[in-house]
């Protein structure tokens, strides 16, 4: 496998503005690594270790679940529209090209 620079990540940073105004409790921070419950299946937390090494379709599916859990915390969030990426983020020191 080929390195490209690229780690797995389940963190979602969540930002509230009105008139340019940072609403009170915002930011939230939506960590997918901790134990979390969604459509009455709970996943359990997870360590980095675990995380990186579990397979890519136990990742996803878990990837899925905490993007769905997220937006309905939060009332009128689409990942999909405001984040690309979502799933990896760049590393270049971990995980060098």
């Amino acid at each position: 496998m080929a390195y490209t620079g690229k780690q797995r990540s389940l963190t979602l940073v969540i930002g509230k503005t009105v008139a340019g105004e940072n609403q009170a409790g915002y930011p939230k921070t939506y960590y997918g690594r901790n134990e979390f419950t969604y459509n009455s299946v709970t996943y359990p937390a997870i360590d980095t270790l675990k995380m990186a090494t579990m397979p890519i379709d136990d990742y996803t599916t878990r990837l899925a679940a905490f993007i769905a859990y997220a937006e309905s915390q939060e009332a009128g969030l689409v990942v999909d529209d405001v984040v690309t990426e979502i799933a990896y983020r760049e590393n270049l020191t971990a995980c060098p090209i």
